[in-house]
């Protein structure tokens, strides 16, 4: 984890969702990249029920979030290390504008959320046709044999 992440982490803790009686924990460590034209969001959630998680998206935040159950101390058990996490959850991520807010595959499958956001079509590019003042369609090079294109000509026209 980075120093802003940390930091970041802590002031959650602290001001935003404080732990009551420890009682929460921050949430599933995850995994965002891009692959092709996709934005894909990997959570880890081991031990979890589908039904124990919930995913929203608002206004560009991913939110997920749930619960876990706390198993019973089993009596003449005394712990020195118990690491389990117990209680509520829950990680935002802002979504980058580029992508659409309703992801095309949403899966959970042996701890793992996959959530796959597609690229918006207006953040793909496109090719661009450019036409000339006399009606005539140009390429994007300017290379048009008997054409002029409005951007670069000298003035001339050619007949």
């Amino acid at each position: 984890m980075g120093l802003r992440q940390v930091m970041d982490r802590l002031l959650e803790d602290a001001v935003i969702a404080p732990r009551q009686g420890g009682m929460s924990w921050g949430g599933p460590a995850l995994d965002v990249y891009e692959a092709s034209d996709n934005l894909v969001v990997e959570a880890q959630l081991p031990g979890l029920r589908p039904d124990d998680i919930d995913v929203n998206v608002e206004r560009g935040v991913l939110t997920i979030s749930g619960r876990t159950a706390t198993e019973p101390e089993p009596q003449g058990r005394h712990y020195l290390v118990r690491e389990q996490r117990a209680g509520q959850f829950s990680r935002s991520l802002q979504l980058p504008a580029t992508y659409t807010a309703d992801p095309s595959e949403a899966t959970y499958e042996q701890g793992i959320l996959r959530l796959v956001f597609p690229k918006s079509e207006q953040a793909k590019p496109r090719r661009i046709q450019l036409n000339t003042g006399s009606g005539q369609q140009a390429t994007t090079n300017g290379h048009s044999a008997g054409a002029s294109t409005a951007a670069g000509s000298s003035g001339r026209r050619q007949s």
